[in-house]
């Protein structure tokens, strides 16, 4: 483990009300500034506080969920990679209705609602975590591997969608606060045009329109995009989010090969394990390396 700086959260409450994506309802999301060490931790409408880990993910499907007991809110994984790309360690994100606001699409809003609120030094330290070796997720043609590396959190990300207009798309960042706003943070939610009935009838993608996401048909997109390769930057924004799951900062190269919520959800759990196992073989405290 080493130290990065100070742990940092917001310095004042800010709030962000819209429709959600799936549910298609009214939600709000307000930020408090919480305390170091404290983590991020969702308070739902009923009280119930859900720490943003996946020990507390409750469904995968097209969005990530957290809950605990009866309560849950949906679609968090943009928010929670502004969070982690915006450096914030520490926050209660108090939430009234069943997911977080889809906003446009991407993490641009929330980037904008974090520079609102501004950010305050806790004192503490910022523990930052080191792989000692590879950990592998994946099933068939679609897998993802972190592998120990130096110099922070860097991402490769390869999508495929034969027969449509995305086709193969690849992209690798070194994580930094100003790519991530640059270069992800934009990057806007999508479907494939074919399947967007079969959403709508499970339930899903109710909140959907122009105005928060974009279709991929074919032969073409259902509207102009933000960048040639939206899709893959769309794809490593929502693995941003996930892995922030993992309740930890670490260093790592992360490989990702069609990714999914599941998928970076099942990578964030083994590397959460990981470390809560490295902790624990080294009764509780750990070595710094230098």
């Amino acid at each position: 483990m080493s130290t990065q700086g100070e742990q940092v959260t917001v310095a004042r409450p800010v709030s962000k009300e819209g429709i959600g994506l799936h549910a298609g309802e009214l939600c709000r999301v307000t930020l408090l500034p919480a305390v170091s060490d404290a983590g991020i931790v969702f308070v739902l409408g009923s009280g119930e506080a859900v720490p943003a880990t996946a020990d507390y993910v409750v469904d995968d499907e097209r969005a990530t969920a957290l809950g605990r007991g009866q309560a849950r809110v949906r679609s968090v994984e943009h928010l929670l990679a502004a969070l982690y790309g915006m450096q914030v360690d520490n926050v209660c994100v108090k939430v009234e209705g069943p997911e977080a606001p889809a906003c446009d699409g991407s993490a641009r809003e929330w980037v904008d609602l974090l520079r609102r609120a501004g950010r305050k030094r806790l004192g503490a330290a910022r523990q930052v975590r080191r792989l000692r070796e590879a950990v592998w997720v994946g099933d068939g043609e679609a897998w993802a591997v972190a592998a120990p590396a130096r110099g922070g959190l860097s991402l490769a990300v390869g999508v495929e969608y034969e027969g449509t207009a995305a086709g193969r798309q690849a992209l690798w960042i070194r994580l930094s606060r100003g790519k991530f706003m640059r270069e992800l943070a934009p990057a806007r939610t999508f479907a494939l045009r074919e399947e967007l009935e079969a959403l709508r009838t499970k339930g899903m993608a109710r909140g959907g329109s122009a105005e928060n996401a974009f279709a991929v048909g074919r032969d073409g997109y259902s509207g102009p995009l933000r960048f040639p390769d939206e899709v893959v930057r769309h794809k490593m924004l929502d693995l941003v989010g996930d892995l922030a799951l993992c309740g930890e900062r670490f260093e790592a190269q992360v490989t990702a090969v069609r990714p999914s919520h599941r998928m970076n959800v099942e990578l964030a759990r083994a590397l959460r394990a990981r470390f809560l196992g490295e902790r624990k073989g080294r009764g509780g405290g750990e070595e710094r390396q230098r």
